[in-house]
């Protein structure tokens, strides 16, 4: 039996809750914006919690995904920058993080222990 893993507001997948051979896990939600245009997998450990550390061993591992790159835009504040020392009135432009969206993102799952 596979996870059912879900998308959940845009940025998050959502773990459902379920049973396997280490016993009751409970359902859990991670936020993969801090993994931007990271190839992510996540493996369920043998105390029932979720782990994406690739640097450790792991129980067992339940998907893989690709998460899209960090976008970011360009908002005009509609103020001018005064500081500046010049005759031109500079705009003062703020960079803002697009929240990431995995709606288009394939989760490969695999079958839990």
């Amino acid at each position: 039996m596979k996870p059912k893993i879900t998308i959940v507001g845009g940025c998050k997948v959502r773990i459902a809750g379920h049973d396997c051979k280490i016993g009751k896990i409970s359902q859990r939600t991670i936020d993969m914006t801090p993994y931007a245009g990271e190839y992510v997998r996540i493996w369920l450990e043998e105390d029932g919690s979720y782990s994406s550390n690739k640097h450790i061993d792991h129980y067992w591992q339940i998907a893989e995904m690709q998460v899209p790159e960090q976008k970011y835009q360009e908002i005009n504040t509609q103020e001018i920058n005064t500081r500046e020392m010049n005759t031109d009135a500079t705009p003062v432009i703020k960079v803002e993080q697009i929240p990431i969206d995995l709606s288009g993102v394939e989760i490969i799952t695999f079958d839990l222990p």
